[in-house]
């Protein structure tokens, strides 16, 4: 490679500049997302029972999905969330399977379970992922008098959605926020009687309007039903005259006005209430770009629409810039901190230069790869290559000293000492890239949590390993032409910065010889080699057993995004307008404080909508805050957070005050850090029995809140027909039913306007039979004897019951979530185990099932990652070396750095987690490097005739400062992470914390040199 290039400098030019210029392309329009997509991969069966209770819909249409969709393959969980008119099924795979051929299978097992459900059950399949998060929030709301929600919600469904899905960056648009525009048809009841029409008798009048719509049932307030028909504002005078019966027209028995459907759903945006829009990208989709397309087009529409006001009330784009701006500048500083350490180690200008220009060429080339195969960038990505700093200019630097001692003590040409130095560091060059590439290897090929988060950064490390490998055997050669086409004087200023070095960290090398020495003394030897090695191990499982406990552990550390979450729950009896009104003191509250930037209140439900209040009852709300970056700001997050706790907990009628950061947990499948699930085949004991575990679970300490995901608290009224004296008037309880307007059913859709969606016509009881329930039991009904009160035929009862039924594993589930700051997730769990240890509840299982699954499945993985690298890398020594002696010795070394890293954890306050074992990986890898070098340089003195211990004292003179150049400039190009100067970083500092804690134990320098003259094969006397 090296003869190939070196005679043709042009053509490495050009494929330097083909990169080069990629990058660029690259670096401007990748997608920029905030992380990779790690959740596995979810389809969401929502299916509309109009009138079905949460029992009912988890009886009757969640329980056959669920039993289908089981069936299928790589299926990891089922679940389902039943609220009233919905059925939520939850179906997610393992990382193995793809999002769309997951979908093609639940339609397939959907279209068999069809055949079980309900006439009236209206199924539809959604894909879950990190696309479904709203890019952004635009809240629309009147700017005056001349408009109202109930418009604003139409033109944004005919008109609004239909010109923003028009631009092609923008996957998806969801309506969110009620105020469906209908036609309500209040039906007087007692002029009905006098006709002699029945509410049955209405239905088929309108559905012979249009037989095209299928029948529904649509619960309404005061637990009645609604008779439902779609249909435009000028039909309201149409359906007035509509005949009912001979003589008889629905205006004269009936209230027909323009208004819009009973709220089940409310939008509140930066404190106004609101119609919703959320922009959505396509998977794969750029937050970046979609936002920016979305933000075009809205300027658009405000000039369209002038008395609509357009507001941002949610977004990511804030985050994601700060993000990718912060982590370039945190690149800046790596490359800077990292230069500087070449400086004062070698006072050499022309290795600071060779090394400067290599790390852009390295940064552009990842970058056009990672274009070229369809890629994005995140933090993810810009770590992967911060951390490679180190490394790539070690490959820089070891050429172009090799180069300049040939020129130095050989005394020949440029030419010759290019040629001879570069090719004499070829093998110890690649074996060092190489043994590093193999211990981080099988990170990709795991599976699960950690394939999926951590695959883009060991692809980006391993691709910038590769050219800066590349780039060091072709290009620097070329490059030291320049750089000492006038000799290899230095200037004033590289000899004063040379003098750096040798006063200061170049002195330390005198206790290492000093080491190297003890272990080589004429009395005791093997004692002191015992004494040596013991105590590091010692040491190294001392600290393994008593920091590592303290430390806990955790998935991925807590970070401040600068966004906190909050789901408040008021009474499930209570009106989405009612909750509205008692949450406005809170959102007054915010948009004082200084840290307040913008809020999003999404209530209940909506069909269809799965990035907003998915899942919510009527009353309650998901709250979403956007506040000043962590930078800009005197409180962290979680001191917010707690203000805010407060807040809302004094709130009139608050029955749920959960807050939290976004991206409380790893995965959006699970629902809160802690999660103590209660499961039974059957519903009744759950909810009494959730409050006893609630309630044992305040004792566990580093917990913000407590919730249960449900409860028994729902009003409902019960109608209890007296068959015996329903039979004596010649009535069955069906033909009593049918003359009450509980059961209603789309019947008909009438639109005359092409460019209008079309919208429900509602049929009510009017007045007082609407709004009470004791007016109600005096409603007529019909019987061959005359008309007598309902009360004389049915008794009407209060009772509590399920406002919302959530299933998990085919049975049914109630979670009990606990919600923390920073306190390490095994901490909590270790306390709830010995709650679930005392807590024996009859015909109820407690299992875990918050983050701490997701920790156990992926530390699994994860150290088998780690067992398996040390093989991969053991074959790979010893294939290059062809010495298995040699390739333990080098691999014995690794897990003493462990001491250092354990300790690093302690003082940056991480616990263990996912990135602190990449990082232990990673650190393996910068010492095998090391420890790569020391081995060939050993070799070569022992090849000059040199006893194993004066070859192992001289090689140490030699890589000391090379070894010590390459960890403090790790270190350097780490420092931006270790310090999370980035929006984000929380979550992968403790990878540079682990590095920089195992580099400063210098095990390298300590038992590499001791390990190859005391294993090596000639024993010679040695003093």
């Amino acid at each position: 490679m090296f003869d190939f290039f070196y005679k043709r400098h042009y053509t490495l030019y050009a494929l330097i500049a083909i990169f080069f210029m990629m990058g660029i392309v690259g670096l401007v329009s990748l997608p920029k997302n905030l992380f990779p997509d790690s959740n596995p991969p979810e389809v969401v069966v929502i299916t509309s029972v109009p009138g079905a209770t949460a029992q009912v819909a988890a009886n009757t249409v969640s329980k056959p999905i669920e039993q289908e969709v089981s069936r299928l393959s790589l299926v990891s969980d089922v679940s389902s969330v039943n609220v009233a008119n919905y059925s939520i099924v939850k179906v997610t795979f393992t990382y193995e399977k793809a999002l769309n051929g997951a979908a093609v299978d639940v339609a397939n097992a959907l279209s068999i379970a069809k055949a079980k459900l309900p006439s009236n059950a209206q199924p539809a399949i959604y894909t879950v992922g990190a696309f479904t998060l709203p890019v952004d929030v635009i809240a629309l709301s009147p700017k005056n008098d001349n408009i109202d929600l109930a418009d604003i919600r139409k033109i944004a469904e005919s008109f609004i959605k239909p010109a923003l899905l028009s631009n092609e960056a923008i996957g998806n648009v969801e309506v969110f926020g009620g105020y469906q525009s209908a036609i309500d048809i209040g039906v007087d009841p007692f002029k009905a009687k006098r006709y002699g029409v029945n509410f049955e008798t209405i239905s088929k009048s309108i559905s012979a309007l249009n037989r095209d719509m299928p029948i529904g049932f649509i619960k309404g307030d005061n637990d009645f039903y609604t008779l439902t028909f779609y249909g435009e504002k000028d039909n309201v005078e149409k359906l007035k005259q509509l005949q009912i019966m001979p003589n008889v027209r629905l205006g004269d028995i009936a209230e027909v006005k323009w208004s819009y459907k009973k709220r089940t759903s409310g939008y509140i945006g930066n404190g106004k209430d609101a119609i919703a829009l959320a922009i959505q990208r396509a998977p794969n989709g750029s937050v970046l770009d979609v936002s920016t397309a979305a933000r075009k087009e809205m300027k658009k529409l405000q000039a369209k629409y002038p008395n609509i006001n357009f507001e941002i009330s949610d977004t990511q784009r804030i985050l994601v810039e700060q993000s990718n701006s912060n982590m370039l500048e945190a690149l800046r500083d790596a490359i800077f901190y990292t230069l500087l350490v070449i400086m004062l180690f070698l006072g050499n200008l022309r290795a600071v230069i060779a090394a400067g220009v290599s790390i852009p060429m390295v940064f552009f080339a990842s970058i056009a790869i990672i274009w070229l195969t369809g890629g994005e960038l995140n933090i993810v990505i810009y770590t992967a290559i911060i951390l490679s700093l180190g490394m790539l200019t070690d490959d820089a630097v070891v050429v172009l000293e090799n180069i300049e001692r040939h020129i130095k003590e050989d005394k020949v040409d440029l030419k010759t000492a290019i040629a001879k130095g570069t090719k004499e560091v070829v093998q110890p060059v690649f074996a060092g890239t190489l043994a590093t590439i193999a211990i981080l290897f099988p990170l990709m090929f795991i599976g699960g949590f950690p394939e999926k988060i951590f695959r883009p950064l060991i692809e980006t490390l391993i691709v910038a390993l590769i050219v800066s490998y590349f780039l060091s055997m072709t290009f620097i050669p070329i490059l030291s032409e320049r750089l000492y086409k006038n000799g290899t004087q230095r200037t004033k200023f590289e000899h004063w910065v040379g003098k750096i070095y040798p006063n200061t960290i170049g002195k330390f090398i005198a206790p290492f010889l000093a080491i190297l020495h003890f272990t080589n003394g004429d009395k005791f030897r093997i004692l002191r080699r015992m004494v040596l090695i013991g105590g590091g191990v010692f040491i190294m499982m001392m600290s393994l057993r008593n920091v590592m406990p303290a430390l806990g552990r955790d998935s991925m550390p807590p970070m401040d995004t600068g966004i906190i979450k909050a789901q408040v729950m008021f009474s499930s009896n209570d009106t989405v307008d009612s909750s509205e009104k008692r949450l406005m003191p809170v959102l007054n509250w915010l948009k004082k404080q200084p840290w307040f930037v913008m809020s999003s209140v999404a209530f209940g439900t909506e069909p269809g909508v799965l990035s907003l209040g998915s899942g919510n009852l009527p009353t309650e709300a998901t709250i979403t805050i956007n506040t000043v970056n962590r930078f800009e700001r005197k409180e962290t997050i979680w001191q917010i957070e707690e203000q805010l706790r407060e807040k809302l907990s004094q709130l009139e009628g608050v029955k749920r005050s959960d807050v939290f950061d976004f991206g409380a947990t790893a995965v959006s499948t699970i629902n809160a850090p802690l999660v103590l699930r209660l499961k039974s085949p059957t519903l009744d004991g759950l909810a009494p029995y959730s409050h006893k575990v609630k309630d044992a679970m305040r004792e566990i300490p580093g917990l913000t809140s407590l919730s249960t995901s449900w409860d028994k608290d729902f009003m409902e009224v019960e109608l209890d027909i007296d068959e015996n004296k329903a039979l004596s008037y010649g009535l069955t309880p069906y033909q009593i039913a049918m003359q009450l307007p509980l059961k209603g059913q789309v019947i008909g859709l009438n639109s005359n306007l092409a460019s209008m969606n079309a919208q429900f016509i509602r049929l009510y009881l009017k007045g007082k039979f609407s709004q009470d329930i004791e007016t109600l039991k005096l409603l007529p009904i019909s019987t061959k004897y005359g008309e007598i009160p309902l009360s004389a035929l049915a008794s009407i009862k209060k009772h509590l019951t399920y406002s919302k039924i959530e299933r998990d594993q085919m049975q049914y589930s109630l979670d009990v979530n606990g919600y923390r700051a920073k306190q390490a997730i095994t901490h909590l769990t270790d306390d709830a185990t010995k709650i679930l240890q005392e807590k024996k509840l009859d015909n109820v299982e407690i299992v875990q099932a918050g983050s701490i699954v997701a920790i156990q499945d992926s530390f699994q993985r994860m150290i088998k990652a780690l067992g398996l690298g040390l093989v991969i890398l053991l074959l790979t020594l010893m294939a290059i070396y062809k010495s298995l002696k040699l390739a333990v010795i080098m691999i014995l070394v690794m897990p003493l750095a462990m001491t250092g890293a354990v300790w690093s954890m302690l003082f940056f306050d991480k616990p263990m987690c996912l990135p602190s074992m990449l990082g232990i990986l990673l650190l393996f890898g910068i010492v095998i490097k090391n420890a790569v070098l020391f081995i060939d340089f050993y070799q070569e003195y022992k090849a000059e005739g040199d006893s194993p211990f004066e070859s192992a004292l001289e090689t140490m003179r030699v890589r000391y400062r090379p070894i010590m150049m390459t960890t403090f400039g790790t270190m350097a190009g780490m420092l931006p992470i270790a310090l999370e100067q980035a929006v984000g970083l929380e979550r992968l500092s403790p990878l540079a914390d682990v590095s920089i804690g195992g580099l400063l134990t210098f095990t390298v320098l300590i038992y590499v040199p001791m390990f190859a003259y005391i294993f090596d094969t000639k024993k010679e006397k040695e003093g």
